[in-house]
């Protein structure tokens, strides 16, 4: 999975036949929404063509996603319980403390994030994204359990535990991360990203583009705000128009450094997105992408963390008046469930000047 946006890069630049800038085809702007990933620098989808000269894209988004994730020793336990108890209740169980992995994450995130973009001309564009995250209990539970009792495909033992309630245990080794209330909305880290287009690559309708990005460590990494250290990555993005059609696919390098409160070291990961938008009409488009990643956990010693996430969104793109773009999406996660949010639903809008 993890070369799927290589494959269709391949694709891409096979065609060789630049892409219009045109931000209704632009992919979803929805980085990795795993709640004790908050805080890791993730990159967020974005299309190959960069901004003309003194053009300026402000965009505002906002998501709000819930995670229920758990080590297969904890679904063991709540497996049968008839009635509910709470997630703390549950953990002070003697038979979670003989040094075994163990963890649980259970609460809801929101972020929104206001990013500024500017087209400098010879290709360039630069820009500065600022977000604000909280993580509580939430108010989506019962929701998703309804759903997932409609759909018939089960609830992962989201019956044994209260609803809307936050926990956050994370136990290996000798790390111990325990979070059970909000700490309010707080500055995460600050990224300052850069995108350059290889037009000397590009043809009719192809873009190519290289995209870098650093992460200052502004945010809080104890609540999961932000990462505690300087992260950065670098990706090849690339893009092919087809009629009322765009895909867009990108492959990155992300290198992030030690975050001390959840115990991982400096490392390198590997994360890919391909996305698909069709016009629906003039001014309305959907759009369909899957982002794979390589988790930041995965060195804690639990298996959970060593597969790859795989987060889906769809959404609905809509133009207004000729320089406003707002949209809609959900976000699922695919064949990895206990490494990645459980669901979610983002919005947002940009305005071009």
């Amino acid at each position: 999975m993890r070369t799927i946006a290589a494959v269709v890069i391949a694709v891409l630049v096979a065609g060789a036949c630049a892409a219009q800038s045109d931000a209704l085809l632009a992919p979803l702007p929805i980085r990795d929404q795993f709640l004790l990933n908050n805080g890791f620098f993730f990159f967020v989808p974005e299309q190959a063509a960069v901004l003309p000269r003194d053009h300026t894209v402000v965009a505002l988004t906002m998501t709000d996603s819930n995670t229920f994730a758990k080590s297969a020793w904890l679904t063991r336990s709540l497996e049968g319980q008839t009635t509910r108890t709470t997630a703390p209740d549950e953990l002070a169980n003697p038979r979670f403390h003989s040094g075994a992995p163990v963890f649980l994450v259970d609460g809801e995130a929101r972020r929104i994030e206001l990013s500024v973009r500017h087209g400098f001309g010879r290709h360039l564009e630069l820009g500065v994204a600022v977000p604000v995250s909280t993580m509580g209990g939430g108010w989506s539970d019962e929701l998703i359990e309804v759903t997932h009792h409609t759909l018939g495909i089960g609830n992962d033992e989201r019956d044994s535990l209260t609803r809307n309630l936050e926990t956050i245990y994370l136990q290996s080794g000798k790390l111990l991360y325990v979070r059970e209330r909000s700490d309010g909305f707080a500055l995460g880290d600050i990224a300052v990203t850069g995108k350059y287009e290889l037009v000397q690559l590009e043809g009719h309708d192809v873009a190519i583009s290289l995209s870098g990005a650093v992460e200052l460590p502004t945010g809080n990494a104890r609540t999961i705000a932000g990462s505690g250290s300087l992260d950065a990555g670098l990706e090849v993005i690339a893009s092919r128009d087809f009629s009322n059609m765009r895909i867009h696919a990108s492959v990155g390098l992300l290198r992030l450094g030690s975050n001390h409160p959840l115990g991982t070291p400096a490392q390198v990961l590997i994360t890919d997105t391909v996305a698909i938008l069709r016009k629906i009409n003039t001014r309305t488009a959907a759009t369909v992408q899957l982002t794979v990643s390589e988790s930041p956990l995965r060195r804690l010693g639990i298996a959970e963390f060593n597969r790859r996430s795989n987060q889906l969104s769809a959404g609905i793109r809509r133009e207004i008046g000729r320089s406003l773009i707002v949209y809609a999406a959900l976000i699922e996660n695919l064949f990895n469930y206990e490494n990645s949010a459980d669901a979610g639903i983002a919005w947002g809008l940009l305005k071009q000047f």
